[in-house]
């Protein structure tokens, strides 16, 4: 087994007729039509696993709805539905000695129907509850001693908080099991507790567990946030339908960056938990403004998007997408007559009267989310799934047991060892800087280096040292496995990665940003190398591969300050005018076409090196593509995920003013555009903001999350 493996996955999938092994049986794939006689043919061959195994390989993003099929089918269906329960049912499994835990889960809280359950047990004067924290634990140890002799009901909510105090709420529930104590018969205990390690063990083993998720999708958040909502509150109000319209839009856009989270990066760079009272507060500040009949709109979007709900957004670019989602939603065009909040008028705040007749709204709206609802490309679909399906494989990795024998009867101690030894032949030792060519050394007439040649020494630094922690822990792994040094916890990692094709996390500590798995970072790390040696022996690029820096943003400093030189200008004062190009460039195709040429060419000789500023190639856009034709940005073909933009001109240019119509894309060094958030405001992931043509308004763009990556995952 060998790395060119898996590089030479994506090739054999994208070929006309597939030849795949799946287990003993060999299958010729060619294009089958549903419901024909050759399809029934294949379901006949093919058994329920191989069927599993053919679709991870062809089409990943679909894995989810065939493991639940597979599971279905094998199992049975209540293996993959879940139990529907009440606390009634719940109640009758407990007792004085047992206690209820309700493992909390983000957006959600039992104490509602917790208290409504004492309620209808005519035990709501007699429950003690008690929220932990710093302190409270002794007084939560006095109530227990207190109820165990009245027979009262104690509910210990978030017990993650009081992480000290478990030891001493473990020996409290063994001495009411062991009976140390007398306990009345009528005395129950209730806990609560995010998933924490310091939750004991005994407790979990000897009690009821209960999980109470969210309601997931706009048609389930909308009804719980209108079961909340009173008749007076709703219906009674100066504004009438106004105000009733006003109510849902505020509702319904909770609802949307709720649901936003299930597209990934798309929704949110940051996943932000907003929660009930986040609405809540949004609802009592619109009662608060309008009692006397008066809209204040600028205040209310200000209160409702920068306060309320944007305080909590940490990312400068989720910032811009709250607010342009907020006034789909909420502003004063959302209560014109006849205004949808999606293209087809599925979604609307409708002209009713009362509280019932909204509940039946929703209650007719569909139960599947449609990615127009929240102004994004159906692709956003595809991500959706394929992110599910690769947490889903991720955690089945992860309990995979080490000892394992490939088809060919490899051992995974051999499989790691070529593995390492394939890795070990193609990368080089070192990039040497007594390469760098001469010319590129030479001072200006103020006795100063190229910006851009100290850009090239200090990557040449940082892929020397990730180099040496690569290779040098290869080395040792081998070593390991021939049993000539101990198999350290660092090892064992970076073996397991191996196993499962992926990046190894002990390498990222010293490595760029990356995604990708094992064989396309190693396939990466090669070109990065390669750009770097091209550029260090033959001079200065026509155009750079802006993805194969490690520190991209010091490239973009670097040329702005040889222009700041060249005509003496303040730097600070300096910014970027970018022009797409009609031509594109792929650096696997460059360093093809420099390694049968033998010199820094580019293929297509139209393109030259502009006097002022830099051209770069190799980025990709994510939720749109451009069209070279109108020079244009334009919607995503379906199934097209991240296509490539065209060549990009940078010319900087003074106080910069760029045209209003142009999109502001955000370029990330990857799909995962989160990260630690630096003190401009921005994520260390971030790289520059880079305007692209557009004849469609900002907000189109925005809330499909239209940006640009350096890289793709794979």
């Amino acid at each position: 087994m060998s790395i060119d493996i898996f590089q030479g996955l994506s090739s054999v999938l994208a070929s006309t007729h597939l030849a795949v092994c799946i287990g003993s049986l060999q299958v010729n794939l060619t294009p089958i039509q549903a419901g024909t006689d050759q399809s029934v043919e294949w379901n006949k061959k093919l058994s329920d696993f191989q069927k599993l195994l053919l679709i991870k390989v062809c089409r990943e993003e679909k894995v989810l709805f065939a493991v639940t099929e597979f599971i279905a089918s094998n199992l049975g269906q209540q293996f993959v539905e879940s139990p529907t329960t009440d606390l009634h049912t719940l109640y009758k499994d407990i007792n004085e000695v047992t206690p209820l835990i309700f493992i909390l889960s983000t957006g959600s809280d039992p104490m509602g129907a917790f208290l409504r359950f004492a309620k209808e047990m005519d035990f709501v004067d007699r429950v003690q509850a008690i929220s932990l924290g710093q302190g409270q634990g002794p007084v939560a140890e006095k109530v227990i001693n207190m109820a165990r002799k009245t027979g009262d009901w104690v509910f210990l909510q978030n017990c993650h908080l009081a992480a000290s105090w478990m030891f001493y709420m473990e020996v409290i529930i063994k001495q009411l099991a062991e009976g140390s104590q007398k306990v009345h018969r009528n005395f129950r205990l209730f806990l609560s507790s995010m998933p924490t390690k310091t939750f004991p063990v005994s407790v979990l083993q000897n009690s009821v567990k209960v999980t109470n998720e969210p309601p997931k999708g706009l048609k389930a958040n909308t009804r719980r946030a209108f079961s909340g909502l009173s008749q007076e509150f709703f219906e009674d109000h100066i504004l009438r339908k106004n105000w009733r319209k006003m109510v849902f839009g505020i509702c319904f856009f909770h609802a949307i960056i709720q649901e936003r989270k299930n597209f990934g990066s798309l929704g949110w760079n940051v996943k932000y938990e907003f929660s009930d009272s986040d609405r809540e507060c949004a609802l009592d500040n619109l009662r608060i403004f309008c009692q006397d009949g008066h809209i204040p709109w600028d205040a209310l979007e200000y209160t409702i998007g920068e306060i309320t709900y944007g305080g909590q957004v940490t990312d400068t670019w989720d910032r811009r997408c709250l607010r342009t989602i907020l006034k789909s939603f909420f502003s004063p065009q959302t209560i014109t007559p006849g205004y949808t909040f999606s293209p087809t008028g599925t979604y609307f705040a409708p002209d009713y009267d009362s509280v019932s007749e909204y509940c039946s709204y929703i209650n007719g709206l569909p139960v599947i989310d449609e990615p127009e609802i929240f102004g994004m490309h159906e692709n956003a679909n595809i991500l959706f799934q394929s992110q599910e399906s690769q947490r889903l494989i991720n955690t089945i990795l992860s309990v995979q047991p080490r000892a394992s024998v490939s088809p060919a009867g490899s051992s995974a101690d051999e499989i790691v060892y070529d593995l390492a030894e394939v890795i070990l032949r193609k990368l080089v030792d070192r990039l040497d800087p007594d390469d760098l060519l001469e010319d590129l050394l030479k001072p200006d007439d103020k006795g100063r280096v190229n910006s851009l040649t100290t850009v090239l020494i200090q990557e040449c630094d940082r892929f020397n040292k990730l180099l040496k922690v690569v290779k040098g822990s290869l080395q040792s792994l081998q070593k390991a496995i021939k049993g000539f040094l101990v198999m350290n916890e660092d090892l064992e990692h970076i073996y397991q990665a191996f196993l499962n094709n992926q990046f190894p996390k002990q390498w990222g500590k010293v490595a760029y940003p990356s995604l990708k798995s094992l064989a396309s970072w190693v396939k990466d790390l090669e070109l990065r190398i390669e750009f770097i040696h091209v550029w260090m022996t033959t001079g200065q690029p026509k155009s750079y591969w802006l993805s194969g820096f490690f520190f991209p943003q010091g490239f973009l400093t670097g040329t702005l300050q040889n222009h700041a030189r060249k005509y003496n200008l303040p730097v600070d004062q300096l910014s970027f005018r970018f022009k797409v190009l009609p031509h594109y460039l792929h650096q696997e195709e460059l360093t093809l076409a420099r390694s049968q040429s033998n010199s820094n060419v580019l293929p297509n000789h139209e393109l030259t090196a502009p006097e002022d500023g830099v051209l770069i190639h190799g980025l990709y856009l994510e939720a749109a593509r451009f069209d070279t034709k109108f020079m244009k940005l334009c919607d995503p073909l379906q199934g097209q995920m991240n296509p490539s933009l065209p060549v990009l001109q940078l010319e900087p240019v003074m106080k910069f003013e760029p045209d209003p119509q142009n999109y502001v894309a955000p370029l990330y060094k990857t799909a995962e555009r989160a990260g630690t958030l630096s003190t401009t405001g921005h994520s260390t992931n971030f790289v520059v903001a880079i305007h692209l043509p557009s004849d469609r308004p900002q907000e189109y763009w925005i809330q499909k999350g239209v940006a640009l990556l350096c890289q793709v995952t794979n």
